[in-house]
């Protein structure tokens, strides 16, 4: 890879939260790493500087900085995003309202007046959908010839009206661009400035997965390319001479030209780094299986690790209809996060989330202004968040002023302040506990043979009660848990994913003509990291294929064994589809032909190798002293110890219930449980024996 900034000493991962901005820095001359922890800014690259200024580094010392972000899914989640206008082939413009014509199974399944989500909150507007004379038929030949005038018309129209965006994804273009590629010229020329983006972004098959991606990457492209571009200002003001990597959601990083390719790819980057480092964790230490709970300030995100392994997914969605068809890394979201107000839900019940205090103002207990109780306030109100530990003494916690509001909430249910923050805390607990069981229970996984580890600063404080309703019999603390995500960003290797849609029938004949589309997608990704000055000396490709038998319409994605596809490797890779297939669905279909739908190539250039340890030796008593804590469940207050995790010695047991605080997190030890320092640094947490 390059070796920009190779004469400074530090690599930085940074991660944008909602709430907070977290930042690990690992110098590659000494060793030394340092941590650190700043409240999230608007403007996200500001924050980037104050992270950096927390760990004091300076910014002409950085050699590389890793970063993950939320200003794409920001903007989705608000819908603030850029005016577009959507180009479709005539007769789909609906496509985006249509979907699938499907509904999640819930209190809205019977209800005849429900609106599909892109119809209540519309990323495109449906007067800003063009219906466009053109099509391409599914062997790529022309059978409508496009209409220029129309698409010229429609990006007049546009422009006058305040369209800034423009998606153009038309009908079989996987197969065929040339419509597509056109009317993307003509809506440059005659809206100079604009963004313009086309299913070139991922050209695959299905039609309405792949028009959702082009018109969310129109939706946030240009903020996050915006965001991207004063970042880079912001750094060079600060003679940052490094390598910036941009976290993206195929589990690797890419640099920033490779980033604004694909701006919508990096909507949940910073979750992902987390499960990046898991993975990691999970080689390092033995424990293959994990189920992972990262707590930030307005969301927990959640996933299963299975056999220390990546989980991908090819259909990635935000919300029922906004769609992502590309494989990213399977990280699915519930809105309980410390920052989350608590209030009422639809039939009048304690609810936490999904409406967020953020950053600013915060949870009232910051003192910030803030004046709805959040878990945060409901935490520090138990005992469970000690007012001076807080963010490593930075930010003393009023809990006067959490309880104060929580009791104002509490009078609507005739709660005290104490039991609605035990209510609060108990429903937070269980509803990541039901997203925890989607992903993992629901698709058939024994999470008997699972470990819960708990990141984000406020997931250690959860994670005992969220393992206990989950049954699962440990709990896995890293070190530093604040800062785990930031940590899988410096661990991340760099990834190129390209993909494209053959449609052909797996069988020996068509051998050469799979292995010929491979190795085009793989000169293409070369040619293009070297375009942007990175060495692929190092680099490997993994490939995939998405395949159905014959008569089906839905494909499923395969990892291939083998390097190359020969017509004698064509006979064991139909078997290993009805080996997949056996094991997806429980049965399998030998004697139907098997189709390949579309093909996939990831490059991967391996970056740094070990994971930094935070962990600082202290050889003081770790008894800090003893607090009053208030276990949810439990009628009166307890005296229990609390101890300081850097002072633990390895395997030196502290029984619950009890508080194990460290710089940027404290782990709640339920009456029942232990817990002890494992010789990897870990914190395990399991049933007294």
């Amino acid at each position: 890879m390059s070796d920009k900034g190779a004469a400074h000493g530090w690599i930085v991962g940074i991660d944008v939260g909602g709430t907070f901005t977290d930042v690990i820095g690992l110098n590659r001359v000494t060793g030394e790493t340092r941590d650190g922890k700043v409240l999230s800014t608007k403007e996200q690259e500001v924050g980037v500087l104050q992270a950096l200024t927390a760990i004091d580094v300076a910014v002409a010392d950085v050699a590389e900085i890793v970063h993950g972000h939320t200003v794409g899914i920001n903007a989705l989640l608000s819908r603030a995003g850029a005016t577009t206008g959507l180009l479709a082939t005539r007769g789909h413009r609906d496509l985006l309202d249509i979907g699938r014509m499907n509904r999640d199974f819930g209190e809205n399944f019977y209800d005849p007046t429900w609106l599909r989500p892109h119809q209540q909150r519309p990323v495109v507007e449906r007067q800003y959908r063009v219906g466009i004379p053109e099509r391409i038929t599914s062997d790529g030949s022309v059978l409508l010839p496009l209409d220029e005038d129309a698409v010229r018309d429609a990006a007049r129209s546009f422009a006058s009206r305040g369209v800034t965006s423009v998606a153009v994804c038309f009908m079989n273009s996987y197969v065929n661009p040339m419509h597509e590629r056109r009317a993307a010229e003509i809506v440059a020329e005659t809206m100079p400035g604009a963004y313009v983006q086309t299913s070139a972004l991922y050209p695959v098959t299905k039609e309405h997965e792949r028009t959702t991606t082009v018109a969310l990457d129109a939706y946030v492209g240009p903020a996050v390319r915006g965001y991207l571009d004063r970042l880079q200002v912001a750094l060079a003001a600060e003679s940052f001479a490094g390598t910036l990597w941009i976290m993206m959601m195929n589990g690797g990083v890419a640099t920033v030209e490779g980033a604004c390719e694909a701006p919508v790819f990096q909507l949940v980057s910073g979750p992902v780094g987390g499960v990046s480092a898991t993975t990691h964790l999970a080689n390092d230490c033995g424990a293959e299986n994990l189920l992972t709970m990262d707590v930030g300030g307005t969301s927990t995100d959640v996933a299963a690790i299975v056999g220390a392994k990546t989980p991908l997914t090819d259909l990635w969605t935000l919300e029922q209809g906004l769609t992502l068809t590309m494989p990213l890394v399977d990280v699915g979201s519930v809105g309980s996060g410390a920052g989350s107000i608590i209030g009422q839900d639809a039939l009048g019940k304690v609810s936490v989330g999904p409406r967020s205090a953020g950053s600013n103002p915060g949870p009232v207990c910051y003192g910030r202004g803030g004046t709805e109780p959040t878990l945060t306030d409901a935490c520090a109100a138990l005992g469970i968040l000690q007012p001076d530990l807080f963010a490593n003494g930075s930010l003393r916690l009023d809990v006067d002023a959490a309880l104060e509001a929580l009791d104002r909430t509490g009078r609507q249910w005739g709660l005290s302040d104490i039991d609605l923050a035990a209510a609060a805390y108990q429903v937070a607990c269980e509803d990541i506990a039901a997203k925890i069981r989607s992903i993992s229970v629901y698709r058939g996984l024994d999470i008997r043979n699972f470990a819960l580890l708990p990141f984000g600063s406020a997931g250690p404080m959860l994670a005992d009660k969220v393992g206990e309703i989950l049954g699962v019999e440990r709990v896995i603390v890293p070190s530093s848990p604040g800062q785990f995500s930031a940590m899988g960003l410096l661990r991340s290797d760099l990834r190129v994913t390209r993909a494209a849609s053959p449609m052909l029938s797996l069988e020996p004949a068509n051998a050469a003509s799979i292995e010929n589309a491979f190795k085009a997608l793989e000169t293409d990704i070369i040619q293009d990291l070297e375009s942007q000055g990175v060495s692929v000396e190092e680099l490997t490709f993994d490939r995939a294929v998405f395949a159905m038998y014959k008569g089906q319409t839905w494909d499923n994605r395969m990892p291939l064994s083998t390097a190359s596809v020969t017509s004698d490797e064509i006979p064991p890779l139909v078997r290993d589809f009805h080996r997949f297939y056996q094991d997806s669905y429980g049965f399998s279909a030998e004697d139907i032909p098997v189709v390949m739908t579309s093909i996939e190539v990831t490059a991967v250039i391996p970056r740094a190798r070990k994971m930094p340890s935070t962990a600082v030796g202290d050889s003081g008593d770790s008894l800090l002293r003893t607090a009053d804590l208030t276990v949810p469940g439990s009628a009166t207050a307890l005296c229990v110890p609390v101890h300081k995790r850097e002072r633990l010695r390895p395997h030196v047991i502290v029984l619950g219930p009890a508080l194990v605080s460290e710089k940027y997190a404290s782990t709640l030890v339920l009456p029942g449980r232990r817990a002890y320092i494992d010789d990897s640094n870990l914190l395990i947490l399991e049933y007294q024996r």
